[in-house]
């Protein structure tokens, strides 16, 4: 029987057991991989979404005009012309919703003293209000010195404006003639809170955890994208958003930024 020559040096490798290395290496493809079939999911999901949205305006649209092709005369095209309006516009919204969620996501930020930004904000605000019986109450005037922030100006009018306009729906809901929202400001250490609250409808638990997902909406004519583009802007200026809401009691929201000088 031969003795092999080969020493140990020379020994074909077999059943080598993978080292910590090749471990980290294949965890990190995982990963990698996880979070490429999240983001398909999530796109996937938002498509869908999308269709299914634009999709039924347009299917009550069609409807309409086909019912009234053959007998206009006898109905009543005031009222029909009104919900294709309204259709129309609810499309159009989602769209160009979707349009600012479809685009790369660039936050050019500017120094923002944010009392006289709110003020504004609430200025903007005042004739809806007003139209809506609801009163708008706030401590901005107690603030004397500025309150910097680094913010896109244009996207967090767009957040204030739509949480505002979500009060006020929320207060028509309950039909109350003494309908008030609040905005209120705090400091604390390096962040600020802006407030918002409302004695409208409110929440339930379950509807507080979808508020923020994209596509849901409590409302008839909502597209639910409102709250979730607001919170994409508010967390690409690291900040957050919190939901504080009881049914028939009403809803706060709180917004936290970083203050560019800490108190």
């Amino acid at each position: 029987m031969e003795q092999s020559n080969l020493n140990a040096k020379e020994m074909p490798k077999q059943n080598v057991l993978p080292s910590v290395e090749d471990y980290s290496h294949l965890l990190e493809q995982l990963e990698a991989l996880t979070y490429e079939n999240q983001a398909l999911s999530n796109v996937n999901t938002l498509v869908a979404g999308v269709a299914h949205e634009i999709k039924n305006p347009l299917t009550i649209m069609k409807g309409f005009l086909q019912l009234i092709k053959p007998d206009l005369d006898k109905l009543q095209k005031s009222d029909i012309a009104e919900l294709l309006l309204t259709e129309i516009q609810r499309t159009t919204d989602l769209v160009e919703e979707f349009l600012q969620l479809a685009r790369p996501v660039e936050v050019t930020s500017e120094r923002i003293d944010l009392i006289p930004f709110l003020k504004n904000i609430l200025l903007l605000f005042d004739s809806q209000a007003k139209l809506s019986k609801c009163d708008l109450t706030t401590n901005l005037q107690q603030f004397k010195l500025p309150i910097e922030v680094m913010i896109n100006p244009g996207q967090f009018k767009q957040v204030f404006l739509n949480v505002m306009k979500n009060s006020i729906e929320a207060i028509r809901m309950t039909n109350r003639s003494n309908g008030t929202i609040s905005l209120t400001v705090g400091q604390h250490f390096n962040r600020v809170t802006i407030s918002i609250r409302d004695n409208g409808v409110g929440m339930d638990a379950s509807t507080q955890s979808r508020i923020f997902k994209p596509f849901y909406t409590t409302k008839e004519k909502g597209t639910g994208l409102g709250l979730f583009l607001s919170k994409q802007i508010i967390q690409n200026h690291k900040g957050t958003i919190k939901v504080k809401s009881s049914p028939s009691f009403g809803t706060t929201l709180s917004i936290k930024l970083p203050l560019l000088h800490p108190v």
